[in-house]
């Protein structure tokens, strides 16, 4: 693979193509660029998107660091309304704690304001756990393509696989349907590979993205509300993570969310000691 940048790290050839593509686009049209990174927690999905963030300000002769990344879909959402031609990397991570419908009140936020944002030209990588739990709009209407990561043995990262713009509502309408992951259907072998770790390219600091992450979790967290509906969510969560007939990994299957997620929810009780108070 061809080592890329002034960092020298390397990139698939078909991620460069598409790279150079989007930065032509945006360079030279009033036009953004919107890409969804999925894949299992655990698996590069942060990784890879500073690679491909950090070539892409690279190539359009722009900056990327930490502050081009966002945990707080307020800061998010304002940081694009008022700049242009940035590099951008949102982090759904910090949400996978919380109810679907609080991250789809999110999620319309952030619609409103792609609605308007094409002409700052900016590049944004949308990382999320699976694409096909995102709102139609970014999958449809809004992505560029689909990068989604994985492991070919389950335990190491770094393998990667890109799927068209095209192929998208496909994907959705299988997903639907059939309920079965559509990956493996909609892909080309020209374009797969593998791709290094993220944090090893000197890109951004792991420490310093770890304290950026679990900031702004707690932040989410603790302006979550514990209504009558929020607290038995909270509380079926906790109770998920203590199952002891299946191990966190297989429940992370079953429910179709990350690992890391899973464990988060021992935590529960710490973060809303007031929920799990033994009544008089």
């Amino acid at each position: 693979m061809p080592k890329v940048t002034d960092k020298n790290y390397t990139l698939p050839d078909f991620l460069i193509e598409k790279m150079d593509f989007t930065a032509n686009r945006v360079t030279k049209r009033k036009l953004d660029a919107i890409f969804m990174i999925d894949g299992d927690e655990g698996f590069g999905k942060t990784g890879i998107s500073f690679l491909l963030a950090y070539y892409a300000a690279w190539k359009t002769g722009r900056t990327f660091t930490l502050d081009n990344v966002f945990f707080d879909p307020n800061e998010l959402i304002n940081f694009i309304n008022s700049t242009k031609n940035q590099v951008i990397v949102w982090d759904e991570a910090a949400l996978g704690g919380l109810a679907s419908g609080w991250q789809n009140k999110v999620q319309q936020r952030i619609i409103q304001t792609l609605m308007t944002c094409r002409s700052r030209r900016h590049i944004i990588f949308f990382n999320c756990p699976k694409f096909y739990r995102l709102n139609l709009y970014f999958v449809v209407d809004r992505a560029t393509g689909l990068i989604h990561v994985y492991s070919e043995d389950g335990m190491n990262a770094g393998c990667v696989t890109y799927h068209m713009k095209d192929w998208l509502e496909k994907m959705m309408n299988f997903w639907s349907s059939k309920k079965k992951k559509p990956y493996k259907v909609f892909h080309s072998k020209r374009l797969r590979g593998t791709f290094p770790d993220g944090f090893k390219a000197g890109i951004i600091n792991e420490d310093e993205y770890d304290k950026k992450k679990d900031y702004y979790t707690q932040q989410l967290l603790s302006s979550y509300s514990t209504d009558g509906y929020n607290e038995k969510l909270l509380k079926l969560q906790y109770n998920i993570y203590m199952m002891k007939d299946k191990t966190q990994k297989e429940k992370a299957e079953i429910f179709g969310i990350g690992a890391d997620t899973i464990s988060s929810w021992g935590k529960i009780p710490l973060k809303y000691p007031e929920i799990f108070k033994e009544k008089d």
